[in-house]
């Protein structure tokens, strides 16, 4: 009988993190027809991302 030795699961860093989100945010905004702003803003403290806030507006023309 063998046992199965369970890897933790570890988070991404909240650089990767941003880093995931910016490519989503680019990607969704870089479609056709989309009209409006976009960004990422990061809470830093002593130089750590403490949390990363994503908004989008959309124009409805």
């Amino acid at each position: 009988m063998t046992t199965a030795t369970r890897q933790p699961v570890t988070k991404p860093s909240k650089a990767q993190q941003a880093q995931q989100e910016f490519a989503r945010l680019l990607a969704s905004a870089s479609e056709r027809g989309f009209h409006g702003t976009a960004g990422i803003t990061l809470s830093i403290q002593d130089g750590h991302i403490q949390h990363l806030k994503v908004n989008v507006e959309r124009m409805v023309k």
